[in-house]
């Protein structure tokens, strides 16, 4: 009886150890799927301060993804680009590309229309299939009050630059290779009744013996408040970001001939390594996310859901105190390399430099 009692007891600590097993077994927490990883590298022309929040709100969304990138301006990313293609050494451009880039550039990137495309406005929505537009940026001028006083002369606009005053004293970027700089040159020709006016180029040709060329686009705007020039053509967003250097010892002047913007775009690089990455990245660019953090940077959204995007600059101008004028950005697209062409000519015969 001892023997068979002991038999069944130890049965019954195996079926109870078994059950334990099973109700351990039962309990075990399903393994949740990795999100995406892996890298990201980046050839970008947008600034710290701006790419530093852009990849840090990109990660926060996937954390695993190591985001790397090269620096330089749109002018040096673009040829870079350009010489990598038969192996490509970044997957996005990221910042830097506007409409006129396509008939040049175009062929050096991937197909894609960014899952929140339709929600841009009209005019920023991806037509072409490979520029994915997140913002839009006016173009201005930092005057250093104390230098223009010193001149003698009040800066209003394209007319006012032209005063003996100030000749050799006012900084701009090149340009035929500086995306923030073409942004000025079409507010110029626009302003002058368009491309094809002889008005503009007559203009052109006494605006360059005035003028000094910088090595970036960051350079006259950073040279203008640190005392080297009394003015320096330059961009709403880069002057927001620096607001803490710029003020109160300048201030910022829109042309009052007019001032016009442009719509800003990124693009996956033809042949990328982390597509997925990539995509992942245009699709986070026109997200509420996306849009906030261009918000925060004084650029300005062009999402349609302006009622998701947080933390607008109170430096950003209204429009509706200013001339704001509508570029015929389709046109001057068309005519880049003629434009750029005709600049280079009058650079050529009227520089002083």
């Amino acid at each position: 009886m001892k023997k068979v009692l002991a038999i069944l007891l130890a049965l019954a600590m195996v079926f109870a150890l078994a059950a334990c097993g099973e109700k351990k077994e039962e309990q075990k927490e399903p393994e949740q799927p990795a999100g995406p990883s892996g890298e990201l590298i980046m050839y970008t022309t947008v600034a710290d301060a701006q790419l530093d929040a852009t990849i840090a709100a990109f990660n926060a969304l996937y954390p695993d993804i190591k985001v790397s990138y090269t620096y330089a301006g749109a002018g040096d990313c673009k040829a870079r680009i350009q010489s990598e293609a038969s192996n490509p050494q970044a997957d996005v451009m990221f910042g830097g590309l506007q409409f006129a880039d396509l008939g040049a550039y175009g062929q050096y990137f991937e197909d894609y229309v960014c899952a929140n495309d339709s929600f841009m406005m009209a005019d920023y929505q991806n037509t072409s299939g490979k520029l994915t537009f997140h913002d839009a940026q006016i173009p201005c001028m930092l005057v250093n009050e104390a230098l223009e006083k010193e001149a003698g002369v009040t800066i209003t606009g394209w007319n006012s630059l032209l005063d003996p005053a100030l000749t050799g004293k006012i900084a701009i970027a090149n340009p035929t290779s500086s995306s923030s700089a073409w942004n000025w040159l079409q507010c110029l020709l626009t302003d002058f009744g368009g491309w094809e006016s002889q008005e503009a180029w007559d203009y052109i040709a006494k605006f360059i013996p005035q003028v000094k060329l910088q090595d970036s686009s960051s350079a006259p705007l950073k040279k203008t408040f640190g005392d080297e020039y009394v003015c320096g053509l330059t961009y709403e967003p880069l002057v927001i970001m620096n607001a803490e250097n710029c003020f109160p010892k300048c201030r910022v002047v829109y042309w009052e001939e007019g001032t016009t913007s442009v719509g800003f775009a990124s693009a996956i690089i033809k042949g990328a390594k982390n597509l997925d990455n990539a995509k992942l990245f245009m699709d986070f660019l026109e997200s509420p996310e996306g849009q906030s953090v261009y918000a925060q940077s004084g650029a300005r959204p062009v999402t349609t859901q302006m009622d998701k995007v947080e933390g607008a600059s109170e430096l950003m101008v209204d429009l509706s105190t200013i001339k704001y004028l509508e570029a015929d950005t389709a046109a001057l697209a068309e005519h880049k390399a003629e434009i750029c062409d005709k600049w280079n000519e009058l650079w050529a015969q009227y520089s002083t430099t």
